[in-house]
């Protein structure tokens, strides 16, 4: 596993890929993003917004997916400030926290109308045991619905234009060629959705009928839909770190637990389930790195840190989650922790090797810095906080 020469993205990111200096495509494209004619993309935007309210026939001109985090508080104003009325779609998890309700009833009180739709949580619960079992990864169902909801509430409502926030292909490397950059309609066939198909879920447990709101549109139902799916971070120059200091003014309530415990060096991220913590820990064990690393690597290239300073905060964050939220997980899903524990160790990748019982990785983030001891990150955490 080898790291980018820029930034602390590893090799073994899916769909990564690095040049003949060993840059990663995310720190190329933030590198092109500098001479984007952002002016003539937002014109571009707003001509996309004049066709949908020709079209627009219920009192809301978009359908916007919301989870009620910082990029949601950031969207839903900044479609509202453009002329739009968006009715904001919001996939409620079966396991969500008091803090992601609050965060979400604290959104719609500036005046937002909000849809939420939750799936059987009996079903929920099937499909992240199969989800973790099968895969390592606690959401990989939850992630379908994130996408597949927003579009069919604008599909039934004739609602003919549906908002998400940024691209992953672009943003974090997860390249994918076959779609315009703005095209979300193309999210099924990213690393994530792979597809987009469900029959990776069904069993004798879990029948094609439970799945209906884990499916994506077919390409007939979007053809007839005649609608449109736009990623906004390709017509701003998006940033999630001002989305947050935003969303903060706006009211919403960040995570109080320790950066140890949550794995992670910023709180205002997974606020309306806590799983998102376990997932990331299963990341770190499947590919070698966590939400640590992604964020770190958003920081250098923005140089709000430098790669030493981010590779001391991977050493001593990334991969962490307190014993406290996989025994939730456990509880909800009806997997024992033993278990939990037993079959997580499956998933540890290539990059790591296990001596007398213990995992290490063989070539972490922080192997070039020998005096990684001699920072404070808590000075590094206090200078980049959102939560002011």
């Amino acid at each position: 596993m080898k790291h980018c020469s820029k930034c602390l993205m590893p090799s073994s990111r899916p769909g990564i890929v690095f040049d003949k200096f060993g840059v990663c495509s995310a720190c190329n494209w933030h590198k092109k993003k500098k001479k984007i004619d952002w002016k003539s993309r937002q014109k571009k935007f707003k001509e996309i917004i004049n066709w949908a309210k020709k079209y627009s026939f219920r009192g809301h001109d978009c359908v916007l997916g919301v989870s009620g985090g910082k990029d949601s508080y950031w969207q839903a104003f900044k479609l509202r400030q453009l002329g739009l009325n968006p009715l904001l779609v919001n996939y409620t998890c079966s396991d969500g926290t008091e803090l992601g309700k609050f965060n979400l009833e604290n959104l719609i009180k500036h005046n937002f109308s909000l849809i939420s739709i939750q799936p059987n949580p009996n079903v929920a619960k099937k499909l992240a045991k199969k989800s973790f079992l099968k895969f390592g990864n606690v959401a990989k169902f939850s992630e379908f619905s994130l996408f597949t909801i927003p579009l069919r509430a604008a599909i039934s409502y004739k609602i003919p234009l549906v908002f998400f926030g940024e691209n992953p292909a672009l943003e974090a490397g997860d390249l994918n060629k076959n779609r315009a950059g703005w095209d979300a309609i193309g999210i099924k066939d990213n690393h994530t959705l792979a597809g987009a198909s469900i029959k990776i879920w069904e069993d004798r447990e879990i029948k094609k009928e439970d799945l209906a709101l884990y499916t994506f549109p077919s390409d007939k139902e979007i053809k007839k839909w005649g609608g449109r799916s736009i990623f906004m971070g390709y017509f701003f120059n998006w940033s999630g770190w001002r989305n947050a200091i935003f969303s903060r003014q706006k009211g919403m309530k960040f995570h109080q637990d320790s950066y140890k415990n949550i794995g992670n060096l910023y709180k205002h991220n997974s606020l309306d389930t806590d799983f998102t913590i376990v997932n990331s820990m299963l990341k770190h064990i499947k590919f070698g790195f966590g939400h640590t690393t992604e964020f770190v690597s958003y920081d250098i290239r923005d140089k709000r840190i430098t790669r030493r300073e981010g590779a001391a905060l991977v050493k001593a964050l990334d991969g962490r989650c307190a014993k406290k939220y996989i025994q939730r997980f456990c509880d909800w899903s009806h997997i024992s922790y033993d278990l939990f524990h037993k079959k997580k160790e499956i998933f540890y990748g290539e990059m790591w090797n296990k001596n007398k019982g213990k995992w290490k990785l063989k070539s972490p983030a922080w192997q070039s810095y020998n005096d990684l001891d001699e920072i404070d990150i808590n000075q590094i955490l206090k200078r980049i906080s959102t939560d002011a």
